[in-house]
């Protein structure tokens, strides 16, 4: 499984966190952007919520052991 939604989460941090002039922010730090801008961090964050949410759906995602092997919600081994 990628780590691009683990990456965007932590761009995201690291945005806020400039635009206050330090080298990280928080999601509920956003006080000091333009009303705009806490427009766009909501829309970002509501897309990376909904992109967790459909990963969920991807079998491969959600595994189980049997005989020493992953197998996945389709009952297909994998790696």
């Amino acid at each position: 499984m990628s780590n691009d939604y683990a990456t965007a989460w932590d761009s995201l941090a690291a945005t806020i966190g400039r635009a206050k002039g330090k080298s990280s922010g928080y999601i509920d730090d956003i006080e000091h952007l333009s009303i705009d801008q806490q427009l766009k961090v909501a829309e970002i964050s509501a897309l990376l919520s909904i992109a967790q949410e459909i990963s969920s759906f991807n079998p491969n995602n959600t595994y189980t052991i049997r005989d020493g092997k992953k197998i996945n919600a389709w009952g297909h081994e994998i790696d």
